[in-house]
């Protein structure tokens, strides 16, 4: 194995990367810690959940699923549904705002891309309680199955996704592309 230093190609690149690392990881350190204290506090977000729930259910409604709104939670004739805390996203948010926050020097100049990639999750992640509660509710996947190994797994990918977006640059090709179609 090649020692770091034989990688670069001096050491003040060598230091610039460490340096740059560094500072990636202690503002991913903070963010960790801002998250904890979210966790630890827990703020009430009942509203938010009543609100959610209303809209899954009129969603659901239009699609033939009738199901009544009891605050934050959802009753059908053969399953209810309560929506927590967790499935307001915030913690997906939470992790793509992190992700952008270490990996920017100032987070204002990307706050578009910041902006509509929130929008992006918050609207995912309602699609993701629409058809959990689709699928579980018509018997045609478990809840714990969708829920659990599907949904949780698949919205970290594409917060992981829209932040490598962002990271490559491949959102100014994107930009680039849509701008010259007009």
């Amino acid at each position: 194995m090649r020692p770091l230093k034989d990688i670069f190609q001096t050491n003040t690149e060598l230091e610039e990367r460490l340096k740059q690392t560094s500072v990636f990881l202690l503002k991913l350190i903070a963010v960790g810690v801002a998250f904890q204290t979210v966790l630890y506090v827990r703020p009430d977000t009942y509203t938010a959940q009543a609100w959610l729930a209303s809209l899954t259910a009129a969603i659901l409604a239009q699609i033939g699923i009738e199901l009544e709104v009891q605050g934050a939670l959802l009753v059908g004739s053969h399953e209810s549904y309560f929506v927590n805390q967790d499935c307001l996203g915030w913690k997906s948010m939470f992790a793509f705002f992190g992700l952008m926050f270490a990996s920017t020097e100032n987070l204002l100049n990307e706050y578009k891309y910041l902006f509509v990639g929130i929008i992006a999750i918050v609207i995912l992640n309602i699609v993701r309680i629409i058809t959990t509660v689709f699928l579980s509710y018509n018997g045609i996947i478990s809840f714990d199955i969708i829920h659990t190994v599907l949904w949780r797994w698949g919205l970290t990918a594409v917060v992981l996704l829209i932040w490598i977006i962002w990271l490559t640059g491949s959102h100014l090709k994107i930009k680039r592309t849509f701008k010259y179609r007009n």
